[in-house]
């Protein structure tokens, strides 16, 4: 798979707590390429909107650039007790590059509301002759985000192969993908109660994960911008405009999309920090 990397950075953070010798803490860090995605343009409505703090100025979808659908029942057992065992004839199925080749992966989603989480399990189809072979286990969505694999495990041969059908990718599983925003202004204290007015907006693109939160990719942002009169500015990201006509107490924002982001293919690098503290006793 040849791609050359525009896109942004997503990071996440682990803390294992361990006891041994003396007390220190040891961080290591992973990075792996994002399979590329497809984002998707949609048309421009100037009509002016509000968005609330943490609410997105511009949703759009994004989709791998494959995409399969199951042409029957295919298990899933190893994702878990608490999670779903198999996937049914008509599951769509996006395309993720783990290793060396492709494979399709679909998401396990959890019956449990605590100490479970949703799960990937992508399929191999190792001959090539329309059947997955093999499967494997991938862990959760990256950062909540149901189109990016991180972990891939080892293999495991199906019991009997599993027929499937390439899709064109824009008829494969989608997420969202936006435009958030957050606003600067001095902070207010006792001696100075009153709101003061805003003075910059920063812009950055982000997916939005299954619970609504947005998660922000670095790296790809325009960085702070002035508000004109603590109320204005014209924003210029991904190839969509935006203009802000006013910034409400709340950090709301008014606002109207001149033009939305293009179609354009893009990828990110996902980065993973474990932090081991080893604590004496």
């Amino acid at each position: 798979m040849h791609s050359s990397f525009k896109g942004g950075v997503l990071a996440a953070g682990l803390v294992l707590l361990a006891a041994a010798g003396a007390a220190h803490a040891q961080s290591s860090v992973v990075t792996r390429p994002s399979t590329p995605f497809m984002i998707y343009p949609v048309p421009a409505d100037d009509s002016e909107k509000v968005a609330a703090r943490g609410e997105p100025l511009l949703i759009q979808s994004a989709s791998a650039i494959r995409a399969a659908r199951l042409d029957a029942e295919a298990a899933a057992e190893s994702a878990g007790w608490f999670k779903e065992k198999s996937f049914p004839a008509g599951t769509l199925m996006f395309g993720a590059y783990t290793g060396t080749r492709w494979s399709y992966c679909a998401v396990a989603e959890t019956r449990q509301r605590f100490w479970s989480s949703d799960q990937f399990i992508c399929y191999i189809d190792e001959d090539d002759d329309g059947r997955f072979d093999a499967a494997i286990d991938s862990g959760a969505p990256f950062q909540g985000v149901a189109l990016l694999v991180f972990n891939s495990g080892l293999p495991r041969p199906l019991a009997t192969p599993v027929p499937y059908s390439r899709l064109d990718m824009a008829e494969g599983p989608k997420v969202e993908y936006v435009i958030g925003f957050t606003i600067d202004r001095p902070r207010t204290s006792r001696r100075n109660p009153e709101v003061r007015p805003a003075t910059h907006i920063t812009p950055f693109p982000a997916f939005r994960a299954g619970d609504g939160s947005l998660v922000p990719l670095s790296g790809l942002g325009t960085g702070r911008l002035p508000l004109e009169n603590g109320q204005t500015a014209h924003i210029k990201l991904m190839g969509a405009e935006i203009e802000i006509l006013g910034v409400n107490d709340d950090n709301s924002v008014r606002y109207r999309v001149m033009q939305t982001m293009p179609r354009q293919i893009d990828q990110i690098l996902m980065r993973l920090t474990t932090t081991t503290t080893w604590v004496y006793y």
